[in-house]
């Protein structure tokens, strides 16, 4: 009777355990939503959407990053509310994240215009480069995605991030794959179960897309993470 009930005693307080994570992140991720939609109206849509990502992206970021250093037994950094933190992100990096978007556009309208001459036929050559541009804009579908908790995490200026998107993209091919996946089957979600849209919208994929990367430990820990005990003594 005792063995058999020690186990279930284990066994409960942890499926409390996961189903309070999982009702406090689906909270947080509709919250999110909501924020990133008032992102990007204040921005009149065109000028808020990038904006309005990257803001969404700086929180997830902090989320997880908080996580790891919990896990970890490193000092977490005292942060604002998740409103004043995103409205302040939305604020710095408005110009560096229409330069983002920019560039993320202008290069869906070359593989576009790409498609639309090739339709017409360019002779022989037209299948190899419809399978090119094939393979290139599911390239630049994984940049798209991994753009955004790349260019929050590094202070750096966007050549250089782009430089570190094309690395990460390139180098690890099965997180770019995931990445893929990820996308995909969030669109069949969409066109299978319209009614989540207005509920986490953007902020389901971005966490997923962030979540991939610093669980897989490419994103680097920041110099302030340091051992508790470390920074009691320093204190």
């Amino acid at each position: 009777m005792n063995r058999q009930s020690a186990p279930r005693g284990r066994v409960m307080p942890a499926l409390v355990g996961w189903h309070v994570r999982i009702g406090e992140l689906v909270g947080r991720l509709f919250v999110l939503h909501l924020v990133w939609l008032l992102g990007v109206a204040a921005g009149g849509v065109i000028l808020g959407a990038a904006p309005a990502t990257l803001a969404l992206n700086a929180v997830i970021r902090r989320d997880l990053l908080n996580q790891v250093l919990e896990a970890g037994n490193l000092v977490v950094t005292e942060r604002p509310g998740l409103w004043r933190e995103f409205w302040r992100v939305w604020g710095q990096e408005f110009w560096r994240a229409q330069a983002i978007g920019a560039v993320l556009l202008a290069g869906w309208a070359l593989f576009g215009l790409d498609r639309l001459v090739l339709r017409g036929g360019v002779g022989e050559v037209t299948p190899w480069l419809s399978g090119l541009v094939v393979v290139l804009s599911v390239l630049w579908a994984a940049v798209t995605l991994i753009v955004w908790p790349v260019a929050v995490h590094f202070d750096e200026p966007l050549p250089r991030v782009a430089r570190l998107v094309a690395v990460l993209a390139l180098s690890r091919p099965a997180h770019s794959l995931t990445v893929l996946a990820v996308a995909a089957g969030w669109l069949w979600l969409w066109r299978a179960c319209p009614g989540l849209v207005p509920v986490f919208g953007m902020a389901l994929p971005a966490w997923c897309v962030a979540w991939l990367y610093w669980r897989s430990g490419v994103l680097p820990l920041p110099e302030s993470a340091v051992p508790i005990e470390e920074a009691d003594d320093a204190g």
